[in-house]
């Protein structure tokens, strides 16, 4: 279970966005992990997810001239854990990524007295962005980074960043390819910290942690303004959350 806050960003609106408060429940498994030195482990949970984002459950109060969104959406996703693990206490920093169908609905109305000409072409252009969002599941990716400080092997609590990116039309090829690079620069990394963890392993989940993340933010930052980076895009949606949560291990 997980409580959050954030805001919605897109590089073509000029209105601001209202922050927005998440709630979000979690359910899945846990792949038997394989012990590399010590208390040095690597471990990979796939769940499946269900989460609500709205103004009303952020605790900062929206400005009269924000604009308001809210989301419902699921989706599926898989943790990488390379953590230190003991008994009765164990400190996990992983990195997650997956897929999200969202639904966005805002009850947003254009004004036609609001400002000047010019204030008036921009808002309506922030509606007809919005607009091809409205009315139906759209299709996007996540990403989330963070720590986990897990009790007795059974519960844990956990602190993370979240960056979502929410398409407004799925272009198959493109999407692909963009899939396929990011993937690709994963698994670079991943055979990089293999080796760290060969020759230092006490340090790697550090690396790992700094590594994996970095680099998916890296390449959301790029797909804020072309949603299928490196192809040539419509800029899409994003949100970026911090999040707390609780998990139970059973």
């Amino acid at each position: 279970m997980n409580y959050g806050l954030g805001t919605p960003k897109h590089d073509k609106f000029y209105q601001d966005f209202a922050k927005i408060g998440l709630t979000e429940i979690k359910l899945g498994y846990l792949k038997e992990s394989d012990r590399y030195y010590e208390n040095i482990d690597d471990r990979k949970e796939t769940f499946v997810f269900t989460s609500t984002l709205s103004p009303e459950l952020s605790t900062v109060n929206s400005e009269p001239l924000e604009f308001e969104t809210e989301i419902w959406r699921f989706g599926f996703a898989t943790r990488h854990t390379l953590g230190y693990y003991g008994d009765s206490f164990s400190v996990l920093p992983y990195h997650q990524d997956g897929f999200v169908w969202s639904r966005l609905e805002t009850s947003e109305k254009i004004d036609p007295v609001l400002g000047n000409d010019f204030l008036v072409l921009e808002v309506i252009n922030d509606h007809i962005i919005i607009e091809r969002y409205i009315e139906a599941f759209r299709f996007g990716t996540i990403n989330e980074g963070g720590i986990r400080f897990e009790f007795m092997n059974t519960v844990s609590i956990n602190a993370g960043y979240e960056a979502s990116v929410i398409f407004p039309r799925h272009l198959f090829w493109k999407q692909a390819g963009s899939y396929i690079i990011q993937k690709a620069g994963q698994g670079a990394l991943t055979y990089f910290i293999n080796e760290i963890l060969d020759s230092s392993p006490v340090a790697a989940p550090i690396v790992s942690f700094l590594l994996q993340n970095g680099y998916a933010y890296a390449f959301h930052l790029l797909k804020q303004k072309d949603m299928n980076w490196p192809f040539e895009t419509e800029a899409p949606l994003t949100y970026e959350t911090f999040k707390f949560g609780i998990t139970f291990t059973f």
